[in-house]
């Protein structure tokens, strides 16, 4: 509870974090002072900041911390059953391929229950927030095991109708002429929307959304043009690239992250190994090769 309070800096993010209410922490926050006898938080306008003695105690209790977290994945690499959870986060494509081919691992683990949550930032998988992380490019943090998945290519696609009826999207015209689709003002730090914005210079996309399932459905409805990864443009049939090749700054290398304690706990060994199958079995269609007679609609198709 200390922690948390100390992290996010005010009542409301703890109890976020936590699940719990504002009036909880608040409680057990005012009993852990009492047994201290010290005042740990002062509130300021701006939130919860910690004392000299909740400064001081800060160390103390990150190091519990952590060692509680280094027992809970000790106990889960204990445990000989192949049953239980396991978490995945993913970025957006990489999200995006998974669920598409989680059908297949479901009715052949039943015993296994998969979470998968799609982020914008890193778990923190020593303390177990997730298992496993599926993400682009390696993390600075180098006390995690990393396993290359492969690489993703992606390019520009746009609704077949919109192509028929503006030519020049299918020429560097696009860029003066034609609308686009892309990310919203908060993920401008993409390497995607970087390239993107590069290519329009001055001009904006008319249509922005903060998911690309969102803008998957958008570029389909017609709004313009915009980039998606070949797996899950390609097989959708009211769309055409209007890029007919990759474009290698849109490439994304995807790699699996899981912490050293937990990498032969048995359920979590499974879901490796069929993360690393399903990656090796579409690489074809992950580097944009022609696909035929496709298996799963898109994610976002009716």
């Amino acid at each position: 509870m200390f922690l948390a309070v100390a992290r996010g800096g005010s009542l409301r993010a703890a109890a976020r974090e936590l699940a719990l209410t504002q009036p909880t922490v608040l409680r057990r926050l005012r009993t852990l002072e009492a047994a201290l006898d010290v005042l740990l938080f002062e509130r300021t306008p701006d939130g919860h900041r910690l004392t000299d003695a909740g400064r001081d105690l800060m160390p103390l209790a990150e190091s519990m911390a952590e060692t509680a977290a280094a027992i809970d994945r000790r106990r889960a690499a204990y445990a000989e059953d192949t049953a239980g959870v396991v978490k995945i986060y993913a970025g957006e494509w990489g999200a995006a391929f998974l669920a598409e081919r989680m059908g297949d691992f479901a009715r052949n683990n039943p015993a296994i229950i998969l979470e998968l949550s799609e982020t914008h930032s890193d778990p923190d998988l020593a303390r177990r927030e997730a298992d496993l992380m599926v993400r682009h490019g390696l993390p600075e943090r180098g006390d995690l095991l990393a396993v290359g998945l492969g690489t993703m290519q992606g390019t520009l696609y746009a609704a077949r109708d919109y192509a028929d009826a503006t030519p020049e999207a299918l020429d560097e015209r696009r860029w003066k002429a034609c609308n686009f689709v892309s990310f919203d003002a908060p993920h401008e730090y993409f390497s995607t929307m970087a390239w993107l914005t590069g290519k329009l210079g001055e001009r904006s996309a008319q249509v922005r959304a903060s998911r690309i399932h969102l803008q998957h459905a958008a570029i389909r409805a017609g709004a313009g043009i915009g980039i998606l990864p070949c797996f899950l443009g390609d097989i959708d049939e009211r769309l055409v690239r209007v890029a007919p090749a990759p474009v290698p700054a849109l490439a994304a290398d995807l790699w699996l992250l899981v912490h050293p304690d937990l990498r032969h706990v048995p359920r979590i060994r499974t879901v490796i190994d069929w993360l690393q199958k399903e990656f090796r079995r579409c690489a074809p269609a992950l580097a944009g090769a022609p696909q035929s007679a496709p298996s799963s609609r898109p994610l976002a198709a009716e």
